[in-house]
């Protein structure tokens, strides 16, 4: 029995013996994985060469090289930020516009062809100055090409790297559509969690998530529209890619603009009782897009005469609001001055009588008291007698 009882612990003690070592093993592999190998960051900043080398930069094997580098980040979990820090390394050492551009390309195509996860994290990243976009310092000094194609080429440079300052603020959601990444509002102080959210709380939450939206859509598009290439400029294979990126995402977000203005005028009641600075903005909203549609008309204009393949590009038809359209939503949204603090007395006690005159019922539906006051007027006799006097007229 002792013998076999002396089995039994020996089992038990190599059983343990295992499992600690399988934990141990665990633990080092996991702290392994947390920080790159050697060859896998090698092999990163090859593929990143590729891609912002004198050869790359909207090449045909763009992509190829996009994807690699997507899966040698997918690989391990600190690579994204290696992968962040070299690019930006990149664009601050590079002092030629065409240099510049193929860095900031390689970000935006990795934005886009990423999946859900490393687009939140190479956002992350963006928002805690990891990768830094709007670090190109390229000379604008005369090149071999010409003064021309030099200063037009940095002017492109600088302005996409505005467009993805904007662009980052921005997500893909699961339709493939641009929407801007925002958290949504807190519930209000007051609100119980066992209790469901007022109507009104949740219409006013929606009528500030429409209004952040527009704004966000016509800040993206005033980008857009000041980054069109001059004939020097589109020489450039990067030049024309980036390009190319910029125009079918105005497309997606004129889409979502012109939704939400017609959103805005569903909404009409919530915004109608919306604070004082939200009416403000949906006014500002409403007299930017009559100048702001009228230029993306003409901008859309100019790349379809610009542009030889305009013909397998299908743009949006925009619909230009007018000053009088303006006038008319303005209107229906009933965005009228608020009162000030010292009016809103007076306007709750005439209330009543407005709503007696202006609605449906008669007007004289609420009780009216009409106070008759009593004047004395002194006469002297010479007033009494022209009063008591007959009238040459009377018979």
């Amino acid at each position: 029995m002792k013998v076999f009882k002396g089995k039994i612990w020996a089992a038990i003690g190599s059983l343990m013996d295992h499992a600690g070592a399988a934990s141990t093993t665990a633990k080092s592999s996991s702290s392994a994985a947390a920080v790159p190998d050697r060859a896998l960051l090698t092999d990163i900043e090859a593929a990143i060469e590729r891609c912002t080398g004198s050869s790359g930069g909207g090449g045909n094997d763009d992509d190829r090289h996009v994807h690699e580098i997507l899966f040698l980040v997918s690989n391990a979990r600190g690579a994204i930020t290696f992968l962040s820090r070299r690019i930006t390394a990149r664009l601050e050492a590079a002092r030629a516009p065409a240099a510049a551009l193929r860095s900031l390309l390689l970000v935006h195509r990795l934005l886009r062809a990423g999946d859900r996860y490393f687009e939140q994290d190479f956002r992350s990243l963006w928002a805690s100055r990891e990768l830094r976009v709007d670090a190109p310092r390229c000379s604008c000094s005369p090149l071999a090409a010409g003064v021309g194609y030099a200063s037009g080429a940095c002017a492109f440079v600088h302005g996409y790297s505005a467009y993805l300052e904007g662009r980052m603020q921005w997500v893909i959601n699961q339709a493939g559509n641009l929407e801007p990444a925002r958290k949504p509002p807190p519930p209000p102080p007051d609100h119980d969690a066992g209790k469901p959210m007022p109507s009104s709380s949740s219409d006013d939450a929606g009528a500030e998530t429409l209004l952040f939206k527009l704004a966000m859509c016509q800040r993206l598009l005033d980008l857009a529209i000041q980054l069109l290439p001059d004939n020097n400029t589109s020489a450039s294979t990067a030049a024309r890619s980036a390009f190319g990126i910029v125009l079918r995402e105005s497309f997606k977000v004129y889409d979502a603009f012109a939704e939400g203005i017609d959103v805005m005028l569903l909404l009409s009641k919530s915004l109608a009782g919306q604070s004082k600075p939200s009416r403000a903005t949906a006014h500002e909203i409403l007299k930017k897009a009559c100048v702001q549609t009228l230029e993306l008309k003409e901008f859309y204009h100019k790349c379809k005469r610009s542009s030889a393949n305009s013909k397998s590009i299908e743009y949006p038809l925009v619909r230009v609001v007018t000053p009088a359209q303006a006038v008319v939503m303005e209107m229906e949204l009933e965005l009228v001055p608020i009162p000030e603090e010292d009016g809103c007395q007076e306007e709750v006690e005439a209330k009543p009588q407005a709503e007696a005159i202006d609605g449906g019922g008669s007007p004289f539906a609420h009780k009216m008291e009409t106070t008759i006051s009593t004047v004395w007027v002194g006469f002297d006799d010479e007033d009494q007698k022209l009063i008591t006097a007959p009238d040459a007229g009377d018979p």
